[in-house]
């Protein structure tokens, strides 16, 4: 039973989940302390356009009081037309909140000799200089008592008129912040829209691709935080398209290479079923087991090259010794060494015997093991195939060492070519075998050379890897 895929979070909704917290908590603080600071500002405005009324009342009025003789307390009258008038419209008279705003003066002995007609006959507050809140009326007033010589002045104002105009102040101060909000998100979810265009192009053309399609992807406008993945998604397509045409490749030299070794054991086979004696059809049976033979090793030899052609599996690199496995090759190739009468010798430098590689070992030992294969298949018969490790500063270096004819320096390249064979090479051979040990060595990170034997007989093939 397949498992259900996990609900994909859109990158969107959270970026603008995210986004919209943070704008709501950070500009709500704002906004929050905005308020309260244009609160606690428009109070000091308020004490300090209270403390400046007293000042002009005792510049104006109070010294001429002081000096007068009044039975009765002067009462200073607003029209009262000003208390129909709007809160926020002004007009010719004056302002609606004049009404909220009262002043006394006494003397010294704290007899009224001036009002206005909104205060009480009984003092707002204690004469004392300073500002005190108080309560008459049912309403909570601030006052603010000023000392001037032997008069007394103060001026209040109501509270809730107060609160009323320093609430409207903060909230003038909070509420663009506050108003903003709805805006920012609007631009916001159209600017992540906007960033991340090029994404859901991407997902539209990888979901438009045609099974078969490796054409590298290609978006308008590319993002900085996309292009890698854009580039990694090209990258994975171009490894695709070498792998597919790696496997049209093999699939047509297969079948190319198998036709000829095919028609053979067609032919075979026939001359088995015509023999007319026993001896005839033992021959063609003979020449039939030799040919599967052939096609066998031919089919083996291009499955190696198909793997060796494969990108490497790091989970099956390890640290190999380097001399158990060139032991082991030698074993794999001594029934076809003694078939052509040829001694095989493995000859290690004493410094060189604890060399060590990192690598596949079945891929390195394929490699020994062809190195060997084609000396002893294209040597001379009862000669000798030496094997040597030697170390070369930090590098390790495996040779094979035949007494053939030698490969001539112009066709040497061309030696680990796929399917080239060297023009007068004895015997029958696919072609592949030093194509698969170029092929495994560059995996590897080894380099191989082609180089004339000792006192120039033969041929030596060198491949020289980094220590491990």
């Amino acid at each position: 039973m397949r498992a259900q895929p996990r609900s994909a979070v859109s990158i969107r909704a959270l970026l603008l989940a995210g986004t919209s917290a943070a704008l709501l908590v950070v500009l709500g603080a704002a906004a929050w302390l905005s308020f309260n600071g244009s609160q606690e500002e428009a109070q000091e405005l308020f004490d300090a356009r209270l403390a400046t009324s007293a000042r002009v009342l005792e510049a104006l009025a109070a010294r001429q009081l002081e000096r007068a003789t009044v039975a009765t307390p002067i009462v200073i009258a607003l029209p009262r037309a000003l208390e129909s008038v709007g809160h926020d419209v002004p007009g010719p008279l004056g302002h609606y909140y004049e009404t909220k705003i009262a002043f006394q003066i006494r003397d010294a002995r704290g007899v009224l000799l001036a009002r206005s007609a909104s205060a009480p006959q009984a003092p707002f507050a204690p004469l004392q200089p300073g500002f005190h809140t108080r309560a008459f009326a049912a309403r909570d007033w601030r006052v603010f008592t000023l000392h001037s010589g032997e008069v007394w002045i103060q001026v209040a104002e109501r509270d809730d008129v107060r609160s009323e105009l320093s609430e409207k102040l903060a909230l003038a101060a909070a509420a663009p912040l506050l108003a903003g909000i709805p805006l920012l998100l609007v631009l916001l979810s159209l600017l992540i829209g906007y960033g991340l265009a090029p994404l859901s192009t991407l997902a539209r053309q990888v979901a438009a691709r045609q099974p078969g399609s490796t054409a590298p992807l290609q978006v308008a406008r590319t993002p900085a935080e996309i292009a890698p993945l854009v580039e990694a998604l090209n990258g994975l397509l171009t490894r695709v398209r070498e792998v597919l045409e790696r496997e049209r490749r093999f699939t047509a030299d297969a079948a190319h290479e198998l036709r000829t070794p095919l028609a053979a054991l067609k032919v075979h086979a026939q001359n088995v079923a015509r023999a007319a004696s026993r001896a005839e059809r033992e021959a063609s049976l003979q020449r039939m087991l030799q040919a599967i033979e052939r096609t066998v090793h031919l089919a083996e030899q291009m499955l190696a090259y198909s793997r060796a052609a494969a990108p490497a599996d790091d989970a099956r690199r390890e640290h190999i010794a380097l001399r158990p496995l060139l032991a082991e090759a030698i074993e794999s190739v001594q029934v076809s060494a003694l078939a052509r009468g040829v001694t095989l010798a493995l000859d290690v430098e004493p410094a060189a015997s604890t060399l060590a590689v990192r690598g596949d070992r079945q891929e390195l030992l394929s490699l020994v093991t062809n190195l060997l294969d084609n000396a002893v298949r294209y040597g001379p018969e009862r000669a000798g195939v030496r094997l040597e490790l030697r170390r070369a500063g930090d590098a390790a270096e495996l040779a094979v060492v035949d007494q053939g004819s030698g490969i001539p320096a112009a066709l040497r390249s061309r030696a680990f070519e796929s399917y080239y064979r060297i023009p007068g090479s004895p015997g029958v051979g696919s072609g592949l075998g030093l194509a698969i040990v170029k092929q495994i060595a560059e995996a590897h990170g080894a380099g191989v050379t082609i180089e004339d034997g000792p006192e120039g007989r033969g041929t030596r093939v060198a491949v020289r890897f980094s220590a491990a």
